[in-house]
């Protein structure tokens, strides 16, 4: 084949000989007494005779070695920018390190030099971490790992109606091989030279028309969650546990819903919940080697295993088995929960405090789970730690701990929990500007929803569990923070992201995503429930009544806003604890608090000398100053008639 980008580096080679000489020269002045030294020559210049003439010395030039290497540029306006100057169509990676899908991908074809060949001639390309991008993620990710478009030179998508629905929908590739690449790269520039015109137009429409979001507003009542508790129920896998066929994984906030409405005497999912739960603990998505959980499972018998091990999905999982083992006892979810947070605070753990966010897929085997079949007392080595510290799941990691370690009665845990969430308060939290996303390395202040909401809601979580004011006070700025910065003028719920400079191609889209919104709104019934948000309900009502139209068509997905209706709709059992918080008897009421059967627990830190705790709940108090007997009123409310267990 022959090298068809070498034509326009040769056009500038006179200007690049004196150019490039002039540059790597600029400022190097031999002293008068000492011979000029040679000036170094760089690589990609190495074999050039800079001593002939232009076209004698740059004749043949670029070597292959320049031609198909890649040449990544970073999501920008000056990549943008190059794409519209030279008028070429955007090849936009948004890739993960930790997924074996995209480990290969980039090994095999995207390192095909003919691949890097057709790339470099016909198209710049932008490749994106998804892990610091949720907002580039959210709009051009395609479900797998890892995800292609090829976009118009402003950003936007192209589209075609070359697809099994036969609508125009974006041009985009998932993990597949070097000549599907080639055939994609060659059609769409084919299709891009011939239709520029009208794919611009098409684009504009499909923008203003297209709903990444596919939510309904409707009312905040119980008729609105109905649907999904009946989705649920309808589509439980008896057999395998789990909701629907694939894929399976972590569904954070289905325990603590299941016992809210146990609690309230409404239609129960708690038997669906314990056994997809038990279930999940005794399948392969459980590491017996090393404990923790891989992400997730593709195939209803949790087979197909995606196999990296993230921290956020055992943080989420960790959260789940407390709010089980408070509940009811049970050894194998118990064994589970300790071994999943040793896995956390040992694989994943940085060296001072926090976590990384991944171990990623075993690199040696063709679909990552080599290390993990390997039969016991094999040598093989672990597979590498993605060492990208991020605030949300550091902060969501740090809160599980703490309430770990409250019901598994060890004290290293819930210091590894509050040491996680210092970090994340100390490094990543500003007060009135919200949270970075990224602490390291390279850490990165942009602003995203997904990770306000989280780590609010893990404060929120520190706070009730430590009874540490910092908690409560940076989740309260940070909520301001948002509902200040992060929507426009009338809209009820909260944008993805926080602009930071020009937008561009279909970042310019407003998106509102559900489940961070839920995610806030929990946030908000709970400031209100320990009075220190006047509006927070009626916010939280707002927020809500954007997704509460239709929310059973989102599935396993509808559970977290499902449970932040259900708690907008509820009343918390409120515990306020008193005394001095290094006092041991306050600790033991703290732990007792955390531990108490009951769906939804808040619990408030009052000060105080006397170490007791005052239960509250639907007009009934109760006040205990013996941890052992915090259990039995709560009982005592129950035969009050105010529906406790």
């Amino acid at each position: 084949m022959t090298a068809p980008c070498r034509a326009p580096f040769r056009r500038m080679a006179p200007a690049l000989s004196a150019a490039l000489v002039g540059f790597f020269l600029m400022g190097v002045v031999p002293a008068a007494d000492e011979p000029a030294a040679p000036a170094a020559v760089p690589s990609y210049l190495k074999g050039i005779d800079l001593n002939q003439p232009a076209q004698a010395a740059f004749d043949g030039w670029p070597p292959l070695a320049l031609i198909e290497r890649p040449y990544w540029l970073p999501w920008s306006t000056l990549s943008l920018q190059r794409a519209v100057l030279f008028n070429q169509p955007v090849f936009l990676l948004v890739t993960v390190p930790w997924s074996r899908s995209a480990q290969r991908m980039s090994a095999e074809a995207l390192a095909d030099p003919i691949v890097l060949r057709s790339l470099n001639q016909d198209y710049v390309s932008l490749l994106v971490s998804a892990d610091r991008r949720p907002d580039i993620y959210a709009r051009y990710g395609t479900g797998s790992w890892p995800a292609i478009s090829l976009l118009l030179p402003d950003g936007s998508p192209m589209l075609s109606q070359a697809n099994d629905l036969g609508k125009a929908l974006p041009i985009t590739l998932g993990p597949t091989t070097s000549d599907v690449v080639l055939f994609n790269l060659a059609e769409a520039r084919k299709y891009f030279d011939g239709s520029q015109s009208v794919l611009h137009g098409v684009s504009q429409v499909y923008e203003k028309r297209v709903d990444l979001e596919e939510s309904k507003s409707g009312a905040i009542d119980a008729a609105a969650i109905d649907p999904v508790v009946r989705w649920l129920l309808g589509n439980v896998d008896a057999k395998y546990g789990g909701f629907g066929p694939a894929p399976k994984y972590a569904l954070p906030g289905l325990m603590e819903w299941a016992f809210l409405r146990e609690d309230q005497g409404r239609p129960s999912i708690v038997d669906a919940a314990r056994n997809t739960l038990s279930k999940l603990a005794a399948g392969p998505l459980y590491d017996a080697r090393d404990g923790g959980f891989h992400r997730m499972a593709a195939a209803p018998d949790w087979g197909a295993i995606q196999y990296e091990k993230m921290l956020e999905g055992n943080a989420e999982l960790i959260r789940e088995f407390v709010f089980a083992l408070r509940e009811e006892d049970d050894p194998a979810l118990r064994a589970a929960l300790r071994s999943t947070a040793r896995y956390v605070t040992t694989v994943l753990a940085r060296p001072s405090e926090g976590f990384y966010l991944a171990q990623i897929a075993d690199p040696a085997s063709p679909d990552g789970g080599g290390y993990w079949r390997a039969a016991a007392g094999d040598t093989a080595k672990a597979p590498p730690i993605d060492k990208l510290v991020l605030s949300g799941p550091n902060a969501m990691a740090g809160a599980a701990l703490v309430r770990a370690g409250a019901i598994l009665g060890d004290p290293a845990m819930e210091k590894a929990g509050r040491a996680a969430l210092d970090l994340v308060l100390l490094r990543a939290f500003s007060a009135g500007r919200g949270v970075d996303h990224v602490i390291e390395s390279d850490a990165d202040r942009g602003r995203y929803l997904v990770t306000q909401s989280k780590v609010a809601f893990s404060f929120l979580d520190g706070y009730e569990a430590t009874g540490d004011p910092r908690y409560l006070a940076a989740a309260k700025d940070i909520v301001t923070f948002v509902r200040n910065n992060m929507r426009v003028g009338d809209e009820t719920a909260y944008r993805d992201h926080l602009p930071v400079g020009p937008e561009f191609g279909l970042l310019d889209m407003p998106l509102r995503p559900m489940q961070d919104n839920a995610r806030l709104a929990r946030v908000l019934v709970r400031l209100a429930a320990l009075s220190v948000s006047e509006d927070g309900r009626t916010a939280a009502e707002a927020i809500l009544g954007n997704y509460a139209g239709e929310l059973a068509v989102h599935g396993v997905r509808a559970i977290e806003p499902g449970l932040a209706i259900d708690e907008l709709v509820s009343e918390p059992l409120l515990v306020t604890l008193e005394g001095p918080a290094d006092d041991p008897r306050a600790q033991e009421l703290r732990r007792a608090a955390l531990n108490l059967k009951h769906g939804w627990v808040v619990i408030k830190t009052a000060g105080g000398t006397v170490p007791a705790a005052t239960l509250t709940f639907k007009g009934a108090k109760r006040r205990v100053t013996d941890p052992a007997a915090l259990a039995e009123q709560l009982k005592g409310l129950g035969k009050a008639g105010v529906g406790a267990k």
